[in-house]
């Protein structure tokens, strides 16, 4: 087996890079030389399997309009066949440019303006940027923190799935930022609510594959019949590609279907999918599945490392790892106001993570720290955190 090197630093500034060339897209005070430790967007090269891909394609030297065929959709079938037990219909796959597209196409589809939209902050808040230009009305079934470990307050969720103006629950599964891993049992009460109430789900399950050892995600399509529902999955994550967006949809019910194709080539003619994406898509999910797993191990080592830092260093925080993703969910609100300490990492310290207040009022005091990178990196931004905080304590 072809093993990684998942120490190696590489230079990545000046490639147009919105995580290393653009912070100023998530925070103006950042300046050329910032430690970017936030968007989730791995530093981990890519396995070469997909770059091989990609050159042979290229090197082809045709680049024209493509569709998805049957190897592509045998690959997408397979791995989620062989991870999840989950068997999809290739009839039921449908293409988008990424899932934050056909979460607004859905949005778009299946609700009209003022219409309500589920969603369960703290979460990915291009979920209600996406509700808001939508014109429709974001409804929050607010999680319960209990010290840091959060659950789903399903009285609420019914009560509010429960008004027939609240059309679609997004679900995200496993949940970003915070990084919960729904078990079956939750998704079981979910989808039931959901059914009871004739709510439709769009499940964004976008981090599936990034679960920590001995966690199990549960495709949601895996555990209810009910048909009302939209699944978006996509390599991006997973493998490291989100600069080259490719998403599948799946959508089981025929009548969902016909709306899903009415509003994604009725309205916007979306047909065709890029070339480079079918095929680095096709090479990923059938011979990439060892560089997953080594970077999952690398990840769950930076996790322990991470856990042990602050309980040495910060020990207020009483952070324990996430059941899933590559991005650590912090509560520093014990040592420090969130605003102050994030001037004091950026302008002192050249450090960007993100406030958890973009996520929604519930993550006022948190953070969130991409830890998909080399060692040397994430101990490098966690000494400035401390330093930070030690200046402001």
């Amino acid at each position: 087996m072809k093993l990684l090197d998942l120490n190696k630093v590489y230079r990545r500034r000046n490639t147009d890079s919105v995580k290393w060339d653009h912070m100023d897209f998530m925070d103006e005070r950042t300046s050329e030389t910032t430690l970017p430790l936030w968007l989730s967007d791995m530093e981990f090269k890519i396995a070469d399997e997909i770059l091989d891909t990609l050159k042979n394609r290229v090197e082809h030297g045709f680049l024209g309009q493509s569709m998805p065929g049957n190897e592509y959709l045998d690959a997408v079938c397979g791995w989620y066949q062989r991870r999840f037990d989950w068997t999809i219909d290739k009839e039921s796959i449908f293409y988008s440019p990424g899932i934050l597209p056909a979460i607004g196409f859905a949005i778009a589809a299946l609700t009209k303006p003022g219409d309500g939209v589920i969603i369960q902050p703290p979460v990915f808040y291009p979920f209600s940027e996406i509700i808001k230009g939508q014109g429709r009305t974001i409804i929050n079934n607010t999680l319960i923190n209990e010290n840091g470990d959060y659950k789903i307050d399903f009285a609420d969720l019914k009560e509010k799935a429960s008004d027939p103006n609240n059309k679609i629950l997004l679900l995200c599964s496993p949940q970003n930022p915070i990084g919960r891993v729904w078990t079956k049992s939750e998704l079981e009460q979910i989808a039931g609510i959901c059914e009871e109430t004739n709510t439709y789900i769009f499940a964004d399950e976008i981090h599936c594959d990034l679960t920590r050892k001995n966690v199990q995600h549960f495709p949601i399509k895996t555990i209810t019949d009910y048909k009302n529902i939209i699944v978006a999955v996509s390599p991006s994550k997973t493998f490291n590609v989100a600069g080259l967006p490719i998403a599948s949809i799946v959508i089981d019910d025929n009548e969902l279907r016909k709306i899903w194709l009415n509003e994604t080539k009725g309205k916007y003619y979306i047909r065709f999918a890029p070339p480079l994406d079918m095929v680095l898509s096709k090479a990923a999910y059938a011979q990439c599945e060892y560089w997953v797993e080594q970077v999952l191990e690398y990840i769950e080592d930076n996790y322990d490392f991470m856990e042990k830092y602050l309980k040495e260093h910060l020990p207020k925080t009483g952070y324990k790892k996430p059941e899933g993703t590559y991005l650590a969910w912090v509560n520093f609100g014990a040592y420090a106001d969130y605003e102050e300490l994030l001037e004091t990492l950026i302008s002192k310290y050249d450090l960007l993570i993100e406030s958890g207040a973009i996520f929604g009022e519930p993550g006022l005091g948190y953070f969130r720290l991409n830890i998909a990178c080399p060692r040397s990196q994430l101990e490098e931004g966690l000494s400035r955190i401390v330093a930070a905080i030690n200046d402001l304590t």
